[in-house]
């Protein structure tokens, strides 16, 4: 198990260039759009990629202050 969370996070130069840019910023909130422009990866590589880390838990979507 621990080896394929492994494979999902290192994949790919995108994901790693979302994941520094994360962990460099750890307690802000980003937008999708922001995200890819950070990270200068194109939109639908950048939604990809926060879609992978979403699904194994790495990251969680915050819901809009009402």
């Amino acid at each position: 198990m621990s080896k394929d969370v492994l494979h999902v996070l290192f994949d790919s130069k995108a994901r790693v260039k979302i994941l520094k840019l994360l962990f460099r910023n750890s307690g802000q909130k980003f937008k999708i759009k922001e995200i890819a422009a950070r990270a200068q990866e194109r939109l639908p590589i950048a939604r990809r990629e926060v879609k992978k880390l979403l699904a194994i838990g790495l990251l969680n979507i915050a819901k809009n202050d009402k």
